[in-house]
């Protein structure tokens, strides 16, 4: 019988923690009781993943441009949103589609909008990193640089840790079961950013031979 499994039938959530709403906070002291609510009770907020991804997006900006002199590596002057959006938005919504795919492969109990949720809140140890580091890189000398990269690995870890439990609960696997889960959804995204690329470049080849097909009938009148 796996952890969720156990949880489910052995364990309550604390009553004071019941609302109508779901602190997404909540979750990252009480992942077990946050995200057993979002499978069996509907808690969890839409909106607040929206918020929380569009935080994600902007801190990855402000990290970006706003380190602190002697941390920043990166050309302020060449900033490219759609890049960082690419390295957030995106890589955030093709997680969920990969791990969506991959659980209803492997009978995972998990909706879409659970998976959405869950995903959110796991990230937000490292997101909150993000805008700390960057405050904190302000006012640090170089020789304690190494603190700022402990906070970093630390939120890394945390995150991973909800995203663990998270998809656990939500999709009912047992351990195991669900760390193949997980790689199955990193290979997962790995094969639709190949793919992606492969029709790019054969939209791209496609449209160079028709427009010099036609540039060519064109000339030939």
């Amino acid at each position: 019988m796996n952890i969720a499994t156990l949880y489910r039938q052995g364990l309550k959530l604390n009553p004071a923690k019941q609302g109508s709403k779901l602190n997404p906070f909540s979750a990252l002291l009480h992942p077990f009781d946050s995200f057993y609510a979002v499978k069996e009770e509907g808690k969890g907020s839409l909106l607040a993943v929206a918020t929380i991804v569009l935080v994600f997006f902007l801190s990855s900006i402000f990290e970006r441009q706003n380190t602190g002199y002697a941390f920043n590596m990166n050309n302020l002057d060449e900033l490219n949103v759609w890049l960082v959006a690419a390295k957030t938005i995106a890589l955030y919504a093709l997680w969920v589609l990969s791990n969506w795919v991959v659980a209803t492969w492997m009978d995972g109990e998990g909706k879409a909008s659970h998976i959405m949720i869950v995903s959110a809140y796991a990230i937000m140890p490292y997101v909150i990193s993000l805008i700390v580091t960057t405050l904190l890189s302000k006012i640090m000398l170089v020789e304690e640089g190494v603190f700022l990269h402990y906070i970093t690995v630390l939120a890394i870890l945390w995150s991973s840790v909800l995203m663990l439990i998270g998809l656990l609960i939500v999709h009912d696997y047992g351990f195991v079961r669900n760390l193949q889960s997980i790689a199955l959804t990193i290979a997962a995204m790995g094969i639709i950013v190949f793919l992606m690329i492969l029709f790019y470049t054969l939209y791209q080849q496609a449209y160079v031979f028709v427009t010099t097909i036609y540039n060519e009938v064109l000339f030939r009148l």
